[in-house]
Formats: C-alpha cells, structure tokens, sequence
C-alpha cells in the first residue's frame, strides 16, 4: 500500500534534486542565481552582465587598486573587454519542473510533462525548465520560453480553470527523445529545446538600453 505522504516527500526531493543540478547549469554558464525568499510564480531569478557598446555577455572587470597600503583586488562596474561604464544586469525568471519517469524498459521510461502556464502573456524574460531525470549520469534539460509552451497545451481545456496546466505522459529515451507524436500536439519536436541552454542568452526586444 502506498503511502501519500512518502510519495509526496519523495516528489520535493527529486524537484530539488533537479533544481539544483540546473542551478550549477546556470552558474557554469556565467548566470548568478537566485532563489526567492518566499517560493511564489519562480523558482529562480537569474543575472548576468551584458555590454551594450560591445553588445555581448561579459564579467565585470577585476582590477588591483592600493588600499590602506595594500593591494586589493576589486571589483569594478566596467566591462571588463571595453573597460567602459557600460555594464547592464539581464535578467530572466525561470520555473522548473522535474520528472524521475517510470521504467518501461532498459532504453525508455514514461515521464509526466506538465508546464505551469499562468505566465505565459508575461514578457519575454519568463522560461520554463522541464527536467528529465534518468539516472544520476543522465539528466537533459527542456528549455523553453514560456509563450513556446503554448504549442504543447490546450489551454481552452476546463482543466486550466483548476490547475493551469495539462499533465501529459511522455515516452522519453535515456538520450531524450520523445517518441510520441500526437493527434494535435507533435512532442518530438521538443528535440530542438533539449539543453537549448543558448535561449537564456538571446536578448529580448528593448532590455537593453540605449546610449543617451
């Protein structure tokens, strides 16, 4: 006999496992994440630095200033390719969900897809992580802004007056193939958003600011 309270423990471990495996992601990346203080809407606000005069990603620069007859390395808000006050902080707001999948077989497990939707009119900075967990060796990562969602779901269905989202089961390979290609809704094209890591990093139209 099952225990509810059990499956309910072990659903919050493996969603934490998986949310910090993507932090590291993130983190490897160049992102700082952070975690909110009550956990509402997202699970990560993510930053990074962006030059709008070399028009790219960077670091701020390190330099070495004297102080208090000591050298000490600093941190400054220049860019640390141009040298410029030119920094801008991004930032991207992402919710995530994780599925462990049951085993059908040594190649393929069923996993559950189910996309919270309630942001989806919001603006380009909201994402949306599905975290396909195989085993400690394998996990791939289904990246999508959240007005992409919407090609999966229906969200006309009565359901999404309750719970907001669709819950769909997904046959999945270990390397993260989706074999199932519905009537209205073609999953395998989910190929294109696995560890589309490069999505958090296209700039959104008018983030950046223009040189006055």
């Amino acid at each position: 006999m099952s225990d509810p309270q059990q499956e309910e423990r072990d659903k919050k471990v493996i969603g934490l496992y998986g949310e910090m495996r993507l932090a590291m992601e993130l983190h490897n990346r160049g992102w700082q994440v952070y975690r909110p203080y009550i956990d509402e809407k997202f699970d990560f606000v993510i930053m990074r630095s962006y030059c709008h005069k070399c028009e790219q990603f960077v670091n701020a620069l390190h330099r070495q200033d004297r102080y208090d007859g000591k050298r000490r390395n600093v941190v400054t808000n220049l860019c640390d390719l141009c040298q410029e006050d030119s920094l801008q902080m991004l930032v991207r707001f992402v919710q995530v969900k994780t599925s462990e999948g049951i085993p059908v077989n040594a190649e393929l497990k069923r996993y559950s897809f189910h996309p919270k939707l309630r942001y989806h009119l919001a603006d380009g900075r909201v994402f949306y992580v599905w975290i396909q967990i195989w085993d400690e060796n394998t996990v791939n990562y289904f990246i999508f802004n959240t007005s992409e969602v919407a090609k999966f779901d229906d969200m006309s269905l009565d359901t999404y007056q309750i719970t907001d989202n669709q819950k769909t089961e997904l046959p999945i390979l270990k390397d993260g193939v989706v074999l199932k290609k519905g009537r209205k809704y073609n999953y395998q094209v989910f190929e294109g958003f696995r560890n589309n890591f490069e999505l958090f990093d296209e700039i959104i139209e008018d983030e950046v600011r223009l040189d006055s």
